[in-house]
């Protein structure tokens, strides 16, 4: 089913109307999985794209277990934003009776998202400087699965832009539906027991949400300091966006 895919879970960010009742412009923000296969699909979808920029946010072995498949030829530049994992260590914790309650198993996810943002801000602070030294360029940024870190950056852009919580929830949960995990991922998954593992939970992401606004307060605010002033991340923001109807 990969071969016949393409980029597992890819989406624009694109078309999601501000809080100017403005709406994103389409092309700039790709969130996806790991592009780890190539193929007609991939190539026609990267030769579309005029060379993105792409951040990868997976932990430093796992970027190393599965490099990407993408010629160099088919991007302008890579960085890689290490997020090291968090929820199969925690999850492994659980005891036999606790692995069967979907509240404790939250609990874990909960706790997963918080320590992805608490630790680290500074990645955050280098995925944002990224975008903002690199206005009009395609950005395209994933994770493993493109879920978890890559719907919590999702999450971060929308709300700089005063994305509706709602569409910013509903982005995130289309996981759900979109993600298709490879054979492989699905071995790993029944071996730890948790299907939870393959998908996404509102709760999750109100958590890391919760814990980056106790960490570093409002997303303007933070972006503000990135970009050093407030004209200048006026300037990148209206950039972003096509005028309202």
């Amino acid at each position: 089913m990969l071969n016949e895919i393409g980029i597992n879970n890819l989406r624009d960010l694109g078309g999601k109307k501000t809080s100017e009742n403005k709406t994103l412009k389409k092309g700039l923000f790709l969130r996806c999985a790991a592009p780890t296969e190539w193929n007609k699909q991939v190539e026609t979808q990267m030769a579309a794209l005029k060379k993105p920029l792409i951040i990868d946010f997976r932990g430093i072995q796992e970027e190393k277990k599965n490099p990407s498949r993408i010629p160099k030829d088919f991007l302008s530049k890579r960085v890689h934003l290490p997020i090291e994992p968090k929820v199969t260590d925690l999850l492994r914790g659980l005891n036999e009776v606790d692995r069967s309650k979907k509240k404790e198993i939250d609990k874990i996810f909960q706790q997963a998202y918080r320590k992805y943002t608490n630790e680290n801000i500074g990645t955050f602070e280098q995925f944002f400087k990224i975008l903002f030294d690199n206005p009009g360029s395609t950005i395209m940024f994933h994770c493993t699965a493109g879920k978890d870190r890559t719907g919590f950056a999702s999450a971060l852009i929308f709300s700089l832009f005063g994305v509706k919580n709602k569409t910013i929830i509903d982005d995130y949960l289309l996981s759900n539906k979109i993600y298709k995990p490879t054979q492989k991922v699905k071995s790993e998954v029944e071996k730890i027991g948790i299907k939870e593992l393959l998908k996404v939970d509102e709760s999750w992401l109100n958590a890391g949400m919760e814990e980056f606004s106790e960490r570093v307060g409002n997303i303007r605010d933070f972006c503000t300091k990135i970009i050093k002033g407030e004209n200048r991340l006026r300037e990148y923001l209206d950039y972003c966006q096509n005028s309202g109807d």
